[in-house]
């Protein structure tokens, strides 16, 4: 019994010194890795996503089987494009077309443009319908982070994992309060999964274990280590030759480098 108790003892500090750490090299040295406060992206491009609510929604869509720059840089990109920004247009009969255009005009803004298209044009109609052509409408009328999460993924295109995202840079970075922090998880992306599994905190990949693992480590809001954790796996924890000596929760970690380098998102 003695045994449990010191293991578990031992478990406890471990996570609230990695929160510790995790937070600290968040403010000391990722806040420039955030789309909407760093240099991620250009200045022009993160000014549009901060000052226009529907191109942060755009961007949050089209965060996905790209690189972040690319899909928070697509907005802007997109309203030079199409000379306009109106959610009504983009929203009517047949300007899906005239969408999925713009994204494949050389160099193309995604990966996947028709899917982005879809997805975009449908957020448009969705924004003029419910939310009367201002999808800030979203967060300015409640103050619930539960049913910020609930109305983010009505958008087609718009998972829990992304929902969880954009509430947190929503409630991290634009100020937007909520009573209720405590449940915007850490967002279940390809580097925190890799991360978690060879720091051992999780024994398998899945979105419980992850999320809960979190909760556990930063129960206050929990969703505000997904940058800190992103970061490390971006640029020490990598798939293949992690620079484990420099990375900064060195200390804490189990370096089971063998996991989790065949994560796919």
């Amino acid at each position: 019994m003695e045994v449990i108790l010191k293991t578990m003892e031992s478990e406890y500090l471990r996570k609230n010194e990695l929160s510790e750490k995790l937070l600290a090299y968040y403010e000391e040295s990722c806040l420039d890795q955030s789309v909407l406060i760093g240099s991620l992206i250009s200045q022009e491009a993160r000014e549009f996503i901060v000052n226009n609510a529907n191109a942060f929604i755009f961007g949050l869509i089209s965060d996905q089987s790209t690189k972040a720059e690319l899909a928070w840089s697509l907005p802007f990109h997109l309203k030079k494009r199409l000379g306009h920004y109106d959610m009504h247009k983009m929203g009517s009969e047949g300007y899906e077309h005239e969408i999925e255009a713009a994204i494949k005009d050389k160099p193309a803004l995604h990966r996947y443009p028709g899917r982005i298209a879809n997805y975009l044009y449908l957020a448009s109609k969705h924004i003029i319908d419910n939310y009367q052509g201002n999808v800030a409408n979203i967060w300015s009328s409640t103050d619930s982070a539960k049913e910020i999460i609930a109305r983010l993924c009505a958008f087609k295109g718009i998972s829990s994992k992304k929902a969880a995202l954009g509430t947190m840079l929503l409630v991290r970075d634009k100020g937007v309060y909520v009573k209720d922090a405590h449940i915007i998880d850490i967002a279940y992306d390809i580097h925190v999964r890799r991360v978690f599994l060879r720091i051992g905190l999780v024994k398998s990949d899945t979105l419980e274990q992850v999320t809960e693992v979190a909760k556990l480590i930063y129960p206050d809001f929990p969703g505000k280590l997904t940058t800190p954790i992103w970061v490390i796996g971006r640029e020490y924890c990598r798939p293949t030759s992690p620079l484990c000596d420099n990375c900064p929760i060195s200390n804490l970690c189990e370096r089971k480098i063998h996991l989790g380098g065949d994560i796919r998102a």
